[in-house]
């Protein structure tokens, strides 16, 4: 029993902190080997035709599960590139109180939850040639539901302004688990690939009866059905084959561990006189498999970075003895705003993902675990401070550097 507020669900929940545990360790260790972090991870990680046992007994070998796309070793070299990181490794001192430093952190997420997650999409064929798209998963900002429409559309083979997505109706969607755990791209997305699939074959089986000819023979392409020296658009099948309405629902469940994997590079200044501390730069590099929708992957990735800057350097909550939240408002909790935001690059390795819709692996919890340890380790490299305990605000790092300034004093 608590009189606290409890704890939920916040983008990456879970596999954030313990990214940030993990790689600060990573990070430590390389500083005590003596060794470049870069390298040090270059020597350890996971390559593309290796297998996966995470969630898989190890005594199992038949369980694991081969990566057939995994360029976390590309996502490791281009963010040095991008960093610049052989010239900015480890830090340098700007005009004697300014200290600047450069972190790196890598991570991987889950496509959905193996053996767990599922959904369905629902697909109507409208007596214009239009399509009606029903989905449960919801859009939270994430753009789901133009990413689903660009899936449903491709599949057909039928411009994006032909499907009408209706999403997140409890009354008469079909089933989702929920967006949660980076599964509609990978989950949602596969169940509508295998809708499309089926509607073409439904509407082909139509075509076939009308033409008194076998379905094998009627041949699809954008929108047009040929055979027998005959041709009829998808506008025109329900108006003149007379056919029963065409729906067809399909599921999909999440039988394969398809994670994306990320790097992310921070170069922060600090202030040493004051410790205010400024992110100047971040840089990812991102194995989403192949983004269906690269803007709207670049917004998800720069969104999640600034809310892990957040994570580092701003958001704290604190209680007093009694149990009251004294970080009550947006005024005393505080978030990284527009000012805040910091240049944010992004970029995309070239990756497909064989188990995914059209190479597509997921996106949306994975850009914000590699922030705050990256972060956490420029300001080490720039002022010789380790910390381990988040956030770090202006006060912690300035008392951090006067406590610093006395043990040398002291030697």
């Amino acid at each position: 029993y608590t009189n606290r507020v409890s704890s939920g669900a916040y983008r990456g929940y879970g596999k954030t902190q313990t990214t940030f545990a993990v790689e600060t360790i990573v990070n430590e260790l390389a500083s005590i080997l003596n060794i470049d972090p870069t390298e040090l991870r270059d020597k350890n990680i996971i390559r593309e035709g290796e297998v996966l046992r995470i969630g898989h007994s190890h005594d199992h070998p038949e369980h694991a599960m081969r990566q057939d796309s995994c360029k976390l070793d590309y996502c490791l070299e281009r963010g040095r590139e991008m960093m610049e990181w052989d010239k900015n490794y480890p830090s340098k001192v700007i005009k004697g109180n300014k200290a600047q430093g450069v972190g790196v952190a890598l991570t991987m997420q889950g496509s959905g939850i193996i053996n767990i997650d599922s959904a369905g999409a629902t697909l109507k064929l409208n007596c214009d040639g239009f399509f009606t798209l029903q989905i449960g998963a919801a859009d939270m900002g994430t753009g789901c539901d133009t990413i689903l429409a660009q899936m449903a559309a491709e599949a057909l083979e039928v411009p994006y302004e032909n499907i009408a997505v209706h999403a997140a109706d409890t009354d008469v969607s079909p089933y989702d688990d929920g967006s949660y755990a980076s599964s509609t791209t990978y989950v949602t997305g596969l169940a509508i690939v295998k809708a499309a699939e089926e509607m073409l074959v439904r509407i082909k089986d139509e075509v076939a009866k009308k033409w008194e000819m076998s379905p094998s023979d009627v041949k699809y392409e954008k929108g047009m059905f040929f055979g027998g020296g005959k041709n009829i658009s998808l506008k025109d099948v329900s108006y003149e084959l007379n056919c029963d309405q065409i729906s067809v629902t399909r599921s999909h469940k999440c039988v394969h561990e398809a994670p994306p994997y990320k790097a992310g590079y921070a170069q922060v200044e600090v202030d040493l006189d004051t410790g205010k501390i400024d992110v100047l730069k971040f840089d990812a590099v991102v194995d989403c498999g192949t983004p269906i929708n690269p803007n709207l992957a670049t917004v998800q990735t720069q969104g999640g970075i600034l809310q892990g800057i957040g994570m580092a350097l701003f958001e704290e909550i604190n209680f007093s003895k009694n149990g009251d939240e004294l970080n009550d408002s947006f005024m005393t909790y505080k978030i990284p705003c527009k000012k805040d935001a910091t240049e944010i690059n992004v970029e995309f390795a070239d990756s497909y993902e064989p188990s995914g819709p059209f190479g597509a692996k997921s996106i949306g919890e994975v850009v914000i675990n590699t922030a705050a340890p990256a972060v956490i380790h420029a300001i080490y490299n720039a002022t010789g401070i380790q910390f381990r305990e988040l956030p770090i605000t202006p006060e912690k790092m300035y008392q951090a550097l006067k406590e610093q300034k006395l043990r040398n004093e002291d030697i």
